[in-house]
């Protein structure tokens, strides 16, 4: 007799048949969007001006400060920077500030993280951008840094957390005033302040609000590509193991084994779950004595999978696999960005303040 976890035979997808074939397909599928990101319609309803200036003045360089979205590629923020630096005809760097202990992290999260950025610092090195390891808070290490490399322009990811919205703030008052600062949500596929305005109540709420404006957004990418202008000052290899000896975290907490960091990794588990599991996905993913997971979460949270590309390879086994293509979608667009609303727009939303009045009550009328 077949066990519960057997499956029925069923056709084949169509799609890529080992992780190799994505990775090649990915990369001509951008160069199809455009040849390079300047000769793409970019959505400017992505970016925010955080800064009065809008012209880059004389510089070297352009900056993209990565800090939640840490790859290269599928990552809005990514580009943007390089179609500013390609319109001003100078290079173009990337920084990342590493500080030696975030919130409640341990080495099982700065793991993941630096191993990931050892490999954005390979792909940058492969496309002639520089890739600079900071150390230390932003408001410090980022003003210094622009004043040394005569950086004209500044690009940065968007978070909606408190403490990544203060950085913001310090860099901000911190930077010469006729330097640019942008802002690009490349972490949601509708930009957050986009999705709503408000404070949504939930998933039932947002949702129609999501889908209206996918037309806008949900589109495919095109590529960063080798950049064309190189620096004065030129990035000096990273020390990762010296980078390493800077952290003040809890080493007990030993890194994962089973999951790969670095995007290629993401889009290998990615392609995995399209082939191996999305058809369980929608009636079996609650089973724990079924794998129907993505297994995406490290990958999303730490930014080196784009979630937006997520979505478009699902969406390819629309006609085969509906129902599970539908519950992934509801996951990881509403859902998901359900909470980046919430933290957005909800100022206390890491303590009980942060809970409805009805919530309140009931826990009160509970104690």
């Amino acid at each position: 007799m077949a066990s519960s976890g057997d499956e029925p035979q069923v056709k084949k997808l169509k799609t890529d048949n080992d992780n190799s074939e994505i990775h090649a397909r990915l990369e001509k599928e951008r160069l199809e969007m455009a040849v390079r990101v300047t000769n793409f319609k970019f959505n400017k309803k992505r970016v925010q001006m955080m800064s009065k200036a809008d012209e880059v003045p004389d510089c070297d360089g352009v900056l993209y400060w990565m800090s939640r979205d840490q790859r290269i590629q599928d990552n809005w923020a990514m580009l943007f920077a390089q179609r500013l630096a390609l319109k001003n005809h100078v290079s173009l760097h990337v920084a990342f500030c590493l500080v030696p202990k975030f919130l409640g992290a341990t080495i099982r999260h700065y793991d993941f993280m630096l191993k990931g950025l050892e490999e954005v610092e390979s792909e940058c090195l492969s496309l002639g951008i520089e890739f600079h390891l900071l150390f230390g808070e932003a408001k410090e290490a980022l003003p210094k840094f622009i004043k040394d490399h005569s950086i004209g322009g500044l690009v940065t990811d968007f978070s909606p957390l408190r403490l990544s919205q203060q950085w913001l703030e310090d860099v901000k008052e911190a930077i010469p005033k006729n330097i640019p600062l942008c802002k690009v949500d490349a972490h949601n596929v509708i930009p957050c302040w986009l999705a709503s305005d408000k404070q949504e109540y939930s998933a039932k709420t947002i949702r129609k609000k999501i889908h209206d404006k996918l037309g806008d957004f949900l589109t495919k990418f095109p590529p960063v590509t080798k950049h064309p202008y190189t620096s004065k000052y030129p990035a000096e290899p990273v020390d990762w193991i010296a980078a390493r000896s800077t952290l003040e975290i809890d080493l007990t907490v030993k890194p994962v084994e089973w999951a790969t960091p670095g995007t290629r990794a993401g889009l290998d588990t990615l392609n995995e779950f399209c082939l191996k599991r999305l058809r369980k996905y929608a009636t079996q993913r609650n089973d724990p004595n079924v794998k129907a997971l993505s297994n995406l979460s490290p990958w999303l949270h730490f930014g080196q999978v784009s979630a937006q590309r997520c979505i478009l390879e699902v969406k390819r086994y629309k006609n085969q696999l509906k129902e599970s293509v539908d519950s992934f979608v509801e996951e990881t667009l509403v859902r998901r960005e359900l909470a980046d609303n919430y933290c957005f727009y909800q100022k206390n939303y890491d303590c009980i303040e942060g809970a409805y009045k009805w919530a309140i009550t009931t826990l009160n009328d509970h104690k």
